[in-house]
C-alpha cells in the first residue's frame, strides 16, 4: 500500500481509500469482516457521510475503530450537507448538524477529513467557509474540503 501524508492529519492516508455505504451495525459481523481485511492489506482511510444508511454506515465504522482500537492509525473522510427530500442543504446550520451527529454516530472527537457533500452554487461560499473554520479552530474537523463542488466555486 502506498501512503500521503496530508499536513494537519496525524495517521497516513492510504492512497486506497475504503467506501463504507454498504456497512450497517444491523450486520455488524460482516462489517467488521470487511474492515479488517482492508486494515489487514494496508487499508487505512475510509470514506463515509452523513447521509450513508441513514447514519448506519458510522455507527458501524465507528464501532469497528473503537473494538479495534486503531483510531490513532486511521483517516476518517466524513461528509455532511447532502440534500435530502429534494431541500438543498448547504448551510451552516445543516453543516453544524450533520457534523455532531456524525461524531456522535462514529464515537468519535474529530474528523480527519470533512467534505460537503455536494454544493449549493446560490448560497455564498463565506458563511459555508466560517463554519468550517471554526469547527477546526474547536478541533472537530481536522481539515475540510468539498465534494462535487465545480473547481471555480
Amino acid at each position: 500500500m502506498e501512503y500521503a501524508t496530508f499536513d494537519g492529519i496525524p495517521a497516513k492516508l492510504s492512497r486506497i481509500v475504503q467506501g463504507t455505504v454498504m456497512i450497517s451495525p444491523d450486520d455488524q459481523e460482516a462489517a467488521n469482516a470487511l474492515l479488517d481485511a482492508v486494515y489487514e492489506h494496508g487499508g487505512r482511510t475510509f470514506d463515509t457521510a452523513h447521509g450513508y444508511g441513514s447514519g448506519k454506515s458510522e455507527r458501524a465504522l465507528g464501532a469497528w475503530i473503537a473494538s479495534r482500537g486503531v483510531r490513532d492509525e486511521v483517516v476518517i473522510l466524513g461528509k455532511g450537507a447532502h440534500p435530502y427530500d429534494g431541500r438543498k442543504r448547504v448551510t451552516p446550520e445543516d453543516i453544524t448538524s450533520d457534523l455532531h451527529e456524525s461524531l456522535e454516530r462514529l464515537g468519535v472527537d474529530v474528523i480527519d477529513l470533512y467534505l460537503l457533500h455536494r454544493d449549493d452554487p446560490d448560497v455564498p461560499v463565506g458563511p459555508i467557509v466560517e463554519v468550517l473554520n471554526q469547527f477546526h479552530r474547536e478541533g472537530k474537523i481536522r481539515r475540510f474540503g468539498g465534494s462535487n463542488w465545480t473547481t471555480a466555486r
